[in-house]
């Protein structure tokens, strides 16, 4: 079965669109913190794959 890439790519953004939404859902400003930065990670490895 190939792999396919964009599709894998979709679910890193999904998380970053989760950590996103949980984010603005919480109260903790330590979650709120730990959550910027699982999003900011995952969207640099967005990029990184995106672009290669």
């Amino acid at each position: 079965m190939p792999y396919h890439w964009r599709m894998k790519t979709s679910y890193i953004f999904g998380a970053i669109l989760a950590c996103s939404v949980a984010g603005t859902l919480v109260g903790a400003r330590a979650t709120k913190t730990a959550l910027l930065v699982v999003s900011g990670l995952l969207s640099a490895y967005g990029l990184f794959r995106l672009l290669g």
